[in-house]
């Protein structure tokens, strides 16, 4: 038996994102896994289930921090909790988010690296965050057992930009909860898009204000359509603004191109919503330019929505064949697939069950039961010496 500690700061928020979500979730089906390890929750203040005010709901033991370094979660990770880490014994730490104590040098240590998007579009992180979290992210690497990330396409990010020792990466593919992401009925998605002012049809695009998302080459798409599509289908874009976002460029362009009146902006919505929302819609439109992972693609798949996403980064590999792939550059190729939804009923049957059969083939038991064989591997690595 281990003892394995987990880096919880993450989850000090509700909204905590991709990353706090697919740790919770991770955790969540480590917890029904049958094991001998002992897990211990290590955070600077007491985690919450993302996207909620509840207290995290998991049956291990929860070490919190004291003292001013608790301040900053990432100060206090890196130093604060080593002393909790030597009490506890703990044979195995695990930092989801690029984060490991800098002065532990008992534990094995498995490190998450979600995604590099950064490097690709440096524009869209201040100056800062990016210097620090370079910094943070190349120690983590070179500190680490074992280095977990989400994807193929991930893990050759993580070969171009840190050349991590040979045999350090593992790739642990993410899951959806097949409990909150599911078809709804028709009648709930009707009161939904009612309370919410969508009418059908209507394309799906998420963080629309995220410039890496693509949401202007979902526009563009949608101003080529033919004139009776174009008049018909509404355009339900979800997510806050955000700073580096060029959001009066392309509410210009869509105004320009006459979609004004077929726009509509919800901002952020809760998870039922968003179910309701995958359900009903005609397609998810998803021309991200770079993705670590992708959840939104097997969420809505789960959801027995059609997807439309891009033919980069790591979303072929979630899509799984079980979805159109376009180049976000060419809006044209956009438009195309858009159409043969419409158009298609046959075609968007057969998208239909195939997200459906790729969503059920993506669990958090084999998140998770990858999860734990990184820890093995990491403790086994330690215990041998070559670390």
């Amino acid at each position: 038996m281990a003892t394995i500690g987990i880096d919880a700061t993450a989850l000090a928020t509700s909204a905590c994102g991709g990353i706090g979500t697919s740790q919770y979730q991770t955790m969540r089906a480590l917890a029904e896994i049958d094991t001998p390890h002992r897990f211990v929750l290590y955070a600077a203040s007491p985690p919450l289930i993302p996207f909620t005010r509840r207290p995290l709901d998991l049956p291990w033991s929860l070490r919190l921090g004291s003292g001013p370094l608790t301040r900053s979660n990432i100060l206090w990770m890196q130093t604060g909790v080593n002393s909790l880490l030597a009490a506890d014994h703990v044979d195995v730490f695990w930092g989801p988010r690029h984060l490991l104590p800098l002065l532990a040098r008992g534990p094995a240590k498995v490190a998450t690296i979600n995604d590099f998007w950064e490097r690709y579009y440096p524009d869209q992180q201040p100056w800062p965050n990016r210097k620090v979290n370079r910094i943070l992210i190349r120690r983590v690497v070179a500190q680490a057992d074992v280095v977990a990330v989400p994807s193929t396409a991930t893990a050759r990010d993580a070969e171009r930009f840190l050349s991590p020792t040979p045999g350090k990466v593992r790739v642990v593919p993410l899951g959806v909860d097949p409990e909150a992401f599911r078809p709804l009925g028709k009648a709930h998605v009707r009161a939904v898009l009612t309370r919410l002012g969508v009418t059908s049809p209507y394309l799906l695009s998420l963080d629309a204000y995220n410039p890496r998302k693509g949401f202007p080459a979902v526009l563009r798409a949608v101003a080529q359509l033919p004139r009776e599509l174009r008049e018909t289908v509404t355009v339900v874009a979800l997510g806050r603004p955000r700073t580096t976002a060029v959001d009066a460029e392309w509410l210009a362009e869509a105004r320009g191109a006459g979609l004004g009146a077929r726009l509509r902006l919800l901002g952020d919505v809760g998870s039922d919503d968003l179910v309701a929302l995958y359900s009903g819609a005609l397609a998810l439109a998803y021309p991200s330019l770079y993705e670590g992972f992708g959840m939104p693609v097997l969420e809505a798949m789960a959801c027995g929505c059609p997807v439309i996403t891009a033919d980069r980064s790591s979303l072929p590999e979630v899509a799984g064949g079980a979805a159109l792939l376009v180049d976000p550059s060419r809006p044209g190729q956009l438009t195309e697939a858009i159409v043969a939804l419409a158009a298609d009923d046959q075609e968007r049957v057969r998208l239909v069950a195939a997200g459906s059969a790729r969503a059920a083939e993506c669990t958090w038991h084999k998140t998770a039961v990858a999860m734990l064989a990184a820890f093995d591997d990491a403790l086994r690595l330690r215990v041998g010496g070559r670390r």
